[in-house]
């Protein structure tokens, strides 16, 4: 399988300060001409930054895409019961009702969380962590799909994005470590959610 190559816009910027424009830093230029330099506004380690960003963000609605599965099937399970043999109720509903565009993220989101609250499915904090986690997570997916990652000589690379307001966030290491974290954490806790109803159903 091959790698495709698709047209992307890309924006690079550099910020000054009045500390750049110090005049004893200018350089003779020749024919009388004297400039101030101002460094690199992209080079190969920036574009390879902003490059990783980009891969690291698509990884991002990948992830979200996965735990999105996880949640249509705690629903499945909570509204159809356990799989026990071909049920066409069973299949209808999870393609027509729970695959569909009409049911969003936020909807399946907020399902879950009340299943897992009214079912104990979880026990104390986790129960407020994994909502915390679901809505982090959407709130990342919303903005590598609709945003635009920049780069800028002393920011470095950002993400500009609108989620109820204006918003920019620094992708640096512990930006991403963030991310990582927060998705495994609630991998782990939808799983031990939809154990805890796989039990509950076999009793």
């Amino acid at each position: 399988m091959r790698e495709i190559n698709l047209p992307i816009t890309q924006t690079y910027s550099i910020t000054f300060d009045r500390a750049m424009f110090d005049p004893s830093k200018a350089v003779d230029m020749g024919n009388g001409r004297r400039a101030i330099p101002i460094g690199n506004v992209v080079d190969a380690d920036i574009i390879a930054s902003v490059e990783t960003a980009r891969r690291n963000g698509g990884k991002i609605l990948y992830a979200t895409t996965s735990i999105e599965q996880t949640l249509e099937s705690i629903l499945l399970k909570y509204f159809m019961g356990p799989f026990v043999g071909h049920d066409e109720r069973r299949v209808m509903f999870e393609h027509e009702v729970l695959q569909s565009s009409a049911l969003s993220y936020r909807t399946k989101k907020e399902l879950v969380t009340k299943i897992i609250n009214n079912k104990a499915l979880l026990a104390g904090k986790k129960k407020s962590t994994v909502q915390g986690h679901l809505t982090t997570i959407m709130e990342w997916r919303n903005a590598f799909a609709h945003g635009k990652i920049q780069h800028d000589t002393k920011k470095g690379c950002f993400i500009r994005f609108y989620s109820g307001s204006p918003k920019t966030v620094t992708l640096d290491d512990a930006y991403w470590g963030e991310v990582e974290k927060t998705f495994q954490e609630c991998v782990e806790l939808l799983k031990e959610a939809e154990q805890q109803l796989d039990n509950m159903q076999q009793t």
